[in-house]
C-alpha cells in the first residue's frame, strides 16, 4: 500500500524533491483524502474488523470532504484528486493508472433500481476528468481520455479523444 501511496504522491509533485512530497503530505487536502481511500480499501481485505475500519475511513472521506467514495472501487496507482471536494465513486467503479479526478466528478448507476454489481463505468489509464463530469452506466472510457467540465457520458468512449457535452459528443485528439 505504501508503494501505491508513494505513487499516488510522484503523480502529484510530478516526481518532485523529498521536501516537495512533505509539503503535499502536510498540507494538501486532495493528498489526504487519496490516502485515507488508499487505507480504506487496503483494510476491507483484512477480516472483521478491516470491514469496520474500511467504512469509519469511507464516512470520514465524506464529512471531511463532502465527497462519497466507496472502499471497493478499484482505483490504479498515479491518482491525483484536483480540488478534492463533491466527487461521487460507486463501489464497483474501475479506475485505471495516472488519472486526474476533477471536484464534482460522479462515476456510478444510471439506475438506481438496480444493484451497482456490472452497471457502473470502467475508466482506462492516463484519463482526465473534468469539473462536473458525470459517467453514468456499465460504460468503458479508454486510455488517454479527457472528459470535459460538467459533460454527461453515456456511452463507450474510445482510447485517444476527448468527450464534451450533454451528452458528451467524441473528438479525436
Amino acid at each position: 500500500m505504501l508503494n501505491i501511496i508513494n505513487k499516488d504522491l510522484n503523480a502529484y509533485t510530478k516526481n518532485g524533491s523529498s521536501l516537495k512530497k512533505l509539503k503535499y503530505v502536510l498540507l494538501e487536502h486532495t493528498i489526504h483524502m487519496g490516502i485515507l481511500f488508499r487505507l480504506s480499501h487496503s483494510s476491507s481485505k483484512m477480516p472483521l474488523i478491516g470491514k469496520i475500519i474500511s467504512k469509519i475511513l469511507e464516512y470520514l472521506i465524506r464529512v471531511l470532504y463532502a465527497s462519497d467514495i466507496s472502499y471497493k472501487a478499484k482505483i490504479g496507482e498515479g491518482l491525483v484528486f484536483s480540488h478534492g471536494h463533491d466527487i461521487v465513486i460507486g463501489g464497483d467503479v474501475v479506475i485505471g493508472k495516472n488519472c486526474v479526478i476533477f471536484n464534482g466528478v460522479t462515476l456510478g448507476n444510471k439506475n438506481l433500481e438496480f444493484s451497482s454489481i456490472g452497471n457502473q463505468p470502467n475508466i482506462g489509464h492516463n484519463v482526465i476528468l473534468s469539473t462536473g463530469a458525470k459517467i453514468l452506466g456499465p460504460i468503458h472510457i479508454g486510455d488517454n481520455v479527457t472528459i470535459g467540465a460538467n459533460s454527461v457520458v453515456l456511452n463507450d468512449i474510445p482510447s485517444d479523444c476527448i468527450a464534451v457535452g450533454i451528452p458528451a459528443i467524441i473528438k479525436n485528439n
